[in-house]
């Protein structure tokens, strides 16, 4: 192993689809940069949860994992001595930036991305010469490629969307949906570690990062998927689209973190909801709400992002030109005042 080229892992990177199988001779290389933990003003449960992530890699990879600390990825690259490789990160200024390592020889391939379902490579042949672009032809042709929710070449049930069945207000008066809680992961001593760190910092943070709530492991990711679909999806279609100001969490799955750290390949989680559908466990139109969230409007917008280009983040067909409130950063979030929608 020590004599392969080191993988270079981001952040957003840690799953073993992603450092194993094809990689899985590989040492690998996680970097806490501290220019980057102080370039914008994160939510202190933000922070949390990435550095907490990146540890707890690092321990379950054990001696082939290097965690190296640094002010820049770049001097932590020089410190490694050769060459690493790197998958395609998930932002322009990071491709041109990891581009610019190759270049100085830091980094010696970039690879394809593994962390979504479609390849950008793919989704370039999809979109061809098209001038329009809607959501629904995108997934249904992720539904026909992935075969998900599809029998003799037609979707189950004759239709491609229930999005029609999926929205119901909450119950009148009700003041939670009274369904089982979602995983609730258990703090260690990496945590708490990461905890005095941020403090000794003293970085310009919005929020409160206590207790985590989000999975930051493969095992606690699966077992968060786990609960998920056996307590919380038979009803998450059903009120998809609602929201009760004193139930924060609702029926949504809280899966985005562990999907965005790639603890979670997003094909998992979509042949889980299928698999819960198709033993009679859930609805199709719970099913089918839920796989639309993931195999459709997750990997569009990221599409859609490479697509048309560094422009798009700063386009503004709205005309809105109003900056945000100062509340906006300053609020402290809280279970009874954070937005259902926000950890679908």
């Amino acid at each position: 192993m020590a004599s392969a080229t080191p993988l270079w892992l981001f952040a957003d990177q840690l799953g073993p689809h992603v450092h194993g199988g094809e990689h899985a001779h590989r040492p690998v290389v996680l970097i806490e940069s501290g220019s980057a933990l102080r370039r914008r003003r994160y939510h202190r449960q933000k922070l949390h949860i990435v550095l907490s992530a990146l540890r707890h890699t690092a321990a379950e990879l054990g001696e082939r994992a290097t965690l190296v600390r640094a002010d820049t990825y770049r001097e932590a690259l020089a410190k490694i001595g050769r060459p690493v490789l790197v998958h395609e990160p998930t932002s322009f200024a990071a491709e041109r930036f990891v581009h610019r390592l190759r270049d100085e020889g830091l980094v010696a391939d970039v690879l394809p991305t593994p962390t979504f379902a479609l390849p950008r490579a793919e989704f370039r042949r999809w979109a061809g010469g098209r001038s329009r672009f809607r959501m629904e032809d995108f997934y249904r042709d992720q539904r026909r490629r992935f075969e998900v929710l599809f029998d003799g070449g037609e979707p189950v049930g004759g239709r491609w969307n229930l999005d029609e069945d999926n929205r119901e207000p909450p119950p009148k008066k009700a003041g939670t949906l009274g369904v089982p809680a979602p995983y609730q992961p258990r703090e260690d001593a990496i945590d708490e570690g990461v905890r005095a760190d941020l403090d000794a910092m003293d970085l310009p943070t919005v929020g409160v990062d206590g207790p985590r709530r989000f999975a930051v492991t493969p095992a606690e990711a699966s077992r968060a998927l786990r609960r998920f679909v056996e307590h919380r999806l038979p009803t998450f279609g059903r009120w998809e689209d609602a929201m009760l100001a004193g139930d924060w969490a609702m029926s949504h799955s809280l899966l985005s973190v562990p999907l965005n750290l790639g603890l979670l390949h997003p094909l998992t989680v979509v042949r889980a909801a299928e698999k819960a559908y198709r033993t009679g466990h859930v609805s199709l139109a719970a099913a089918e709400g839920f796989i639309r969230q993931v195999l459709g409007w997750r990997e569009y917008t990221w599409h859609l992002y490479w697509h048309f280009g560094p422009d798009y983040t700063s386009s503004d067909a709205l005309g809105a030109h109003t900056d945000l409130p100062d509340w906006w950063q300053e609020l402290t979030p809280t279970p009874s005042r954070r937005p259902a929608c926000a950890t679908r």
